[in-house]
């Protein structure tokens, strides 16, 4: 299953929670592949610390003959940099940012990742996608070739802004209504009643597409990321790590 953590709002955690889901995935046992399309590469750093200036993302964007099994990398984690077991990365860096308008001129240019991926999607049972933050041209690769759209929100006031133009932007892309997306929610913390009730009420349209699992706010996820780790290996009995590890194993059932 190809899917995608998308939303076009900063700051809801999407790189954390690409990470997070792709440990443990591949904790669980499941061939994992996570792409990183983010030039900003915050999921690259956690897996790939010494990522390459040639082999990364951008170059299966650019040359349609590029060999995708020659960017694939073993993720590592750790000062040690051990290698996870089932998890690869396929790394992204601030060069992607430069090769979007060349990407933009490109004909059937929202196909170009999936037709890299139909090559190796056999080799994997998961593959999550790492968006930017915005509606491009990377963002369109992403939504054409994903199966499920995972969509990150908070519990901020103004969290869920913008979600009715998303929806159409993946609407126009897989040119059907029809298309499978879940809502994840993010950080949520207990003592915010009145701002829980208020996001759940907002939310209340779209029950059937939410997830159980709701990501509680926790200084250890915080402290994860800072330390290139996934929480799960950071702080393994963490609030973040029992979240994730319920996470994962929503995903894996809705995956068959």
């Amino acid at each position: 299953m190809k899917l995608s953590i998308l939303n076009q709002k900063g700051g809801v955690g999407k790189s954390t929670i690409s990470t997070n889901i792709a440990y443990g995935l591949a904790r669980s046992g499941k061939k994992t592949l996570l792409v990183d399309l983010d030039p900003q590469a915050h999921s690259s750093v956690i897996f790939c610390p010494d990522i390459s200036a040639e082999n990364t993302v951008k170059e299966l964007l650019l040359n349609k003959s590029f060999k995708v099994k020659d960017v694939i990398c073993q993720a590592v984690a750790g000062e040690d940099e051990e290698q996870i077991k089932n998890l690869f990365i396929i790394p992204s860096n601030i060069h992607l940012a430069i090769a979007v308008e060349q990407i933009t001129t490109k004909i059937h240019r929202e196909k170009l990742l999936h037709n890299h991926l139909k090559k190796i999607e056999k080799d994997f049972d998961f593959i999550i996608i790492d968006c930017p933050p915005t509606v491009n041209v990377l963002t369109v690769n992403a939504i054409y070739t994903s199966d499920l759209i995972l969509i990150p929100t908070t519990y901020g006031r103004y969290s869920l802004d913008g979600i009715a133009d998303l929806f159409q932007s993946i609407e126009d892309v897989k040119e059907t209504s029809d298309f499978d997306y879940m809502i994840l929610r993010n950080c949520r913390d207990s003592r915010n009643k009145l701002s829980n009730v208020f996001v759940e009420e907002q939310l209340a349209p779209f029950e059937k597409n939410l997830l159980k699992t709701v990501i509680r706010k926790n200084e250890a996820i915080n402290q994860a990321q800072m330390n290139n780790e996934p929480v799960m290996i950071f702080e393994p009995r963490s609030y973040g790590a029992e979240d994730f590890k319920k996470l994962t194993g929503e995903i894996i059932r809705y995956g068959r």
